[in-house]
């Protein structure tokens, strides 16, 4: 059986714990489909009120929730944004107070540039452009993750929120956008990934499937969704600056009928443009495509795939789902990135929800790879 031992600290790692304080807590962080818009994480925990402690806490306080004593491994430092106190009528119960935080991402959504200058670079590098202002010395770009992106991103004067930009930037770019620490307390940082830098995030020690063992974290609850707006066989890409560029996957279009998709970017010009196009008409026109939502406690699990999931997420995020169809015989298993998760955490247990993309709506032919050198099963990338 594996618990999670969540420890929560306000300022630093060894500031103030009021771990005991805590009656609940929420995570919701990530996305849930591949094509949605990054909104930002949002934690909210819910704590004894009594004596008014939530005096402890004021607006931009940072949190850090972390396994306990751990300094690495699945863990954020969240901003403090609202505090909603619940007094108990007569004052005779106990009074609590809900604490609304938010991670890097959903912060940078507060920050607006005005008028600012953007260069012609790679997506993430131009992202970066935002380090220092407006954003603030402790809300960080940290652009090696990525290595600066794949493809460039056009200049422009900017007027908007930096989260703004940096979902065009990814909708440019097809990669994913996280958050986590490094090495400083108290440092918020956004993580973005190139989409060839993905395949390179495989996770160890453990598997999602259908039965607990020493490898393998299994889910009591599981969704396989198919087609939504994830299915379209044309797409336009509006870039900025640009003329609209359009593709088309023919031969979908035929069997299954017309399905559209519209996305504005920053790319740098129309071949690039084009080339985003193809991928999503490529990537997407297959309506037997699926996405995938497991939930799942942590005293279901054994404690050794368990620990290496609190180490290795979020910033590995590439496993292996193995799961049965019913009437088969035996499991499918698939490569998958996780793209979000949501987390219901009280003093009993914390519930866990990821949602799962196919790796194939990233990948990309590699010759001579056992994994991505196959035929009709990665595309060609630009």
């Amino acid at each position: 059986m594996a618990t999670s031992n969540w420890q929560f600290n306000k300022t630093n790692y060894t500031g103030l714990d009021f771990t005991s304080k805590v009656l609940s807590a929420t995570v919701k962080q990530g996305r849930e489909k591949y094509l949605d818009p990054y909104s930002g994480g949002v934690m909210t925990f819910t704590i004894n009120n009594t004596g008014n402690y939530a005096t402890n806490f004021a607006f931009n306080d940072k949190i850090v929730l972390r396994r306990n004593g751990e300094t690495s491994g699945f863990q954020d430092w969240w901003t403090i944004q609202e505090i909603d106190f619940n007094d108990y009528p007569g004052n005779t119960g106990m009074p609590t107070a809900t604490i609304t935080c938010v991670d890097a991402l959903a912060r940078a959504g507060r920050y607006q540039a005005t008028a600012q200058a953007l260069t012609q670079t790679t997506t993430w590098g131009q992202a970066a452009q935002f380090n220092g202002s407006p954003l603030p010395s402790d809300l960080i770009v940290y652009t090696p993750v990525g290595g600066g992106g794949n493809s460039t991103a056009s200049a422009q004067t900017y007027t908007g929120t930096v989260l703004n930009q940096i979902n065009s930037l990814n909708a440019t770019e097809r990669g994913v956008v996280g958050t986590g620490v490094r090495t400083t307390p108290g440092l918020q940082y956004i993580f973005p990934y190139a989409r060839n830098q993905i395949t390179n995030q495989t996770v160890t020690g453990w598997v999602i499937g259908r039965t607990v063992d020493t490898g393998t974290i299994a889910y009591d609850q599981f969704d396989r969704i198919q087609n939504g707006l994830q299915f379209f066989n044309t797409a336009t890409i509006d870039a900025l600056g640009l003329a609209s560029q359009t593709e088309t996957n023919a031969t979908s279009v035929t069997t299954y009928g017309a399905a559209f998709f519209s996305s504005s970017t920053v790319d740098f010009d129309t071949t690039q443009a084009d080339n985003n196009a193809s991928w999503l008409v490529n990537t997407f026109s297959d309506p037997s495509a699926l996405r995938f939502v497991v939930s799942f406690t942590d005293l279901m699990q054994n404690s050794v795939p368990y620990s290496a999931l609190m180490t290795q997420l979020p910033k590995q995020f590439v496993v292996q789902l193995n799961y049965r169809i019913p009437g088969a015989g035996s499991d499918t298993s698939i490569q998958t990135v996780i793209e979000g998760w949501n987390l219901n955490i009280t003093p009993a247990q914390t519930r866990w929800t990821l949602y799962l993309s196919p790796l194939t709506y990233y990948q990309f032919f590699t010759l001579d790879s056992s994994t991505l050198g196959i035929l009709d099963t990665s595309r060609l990338g630009w």
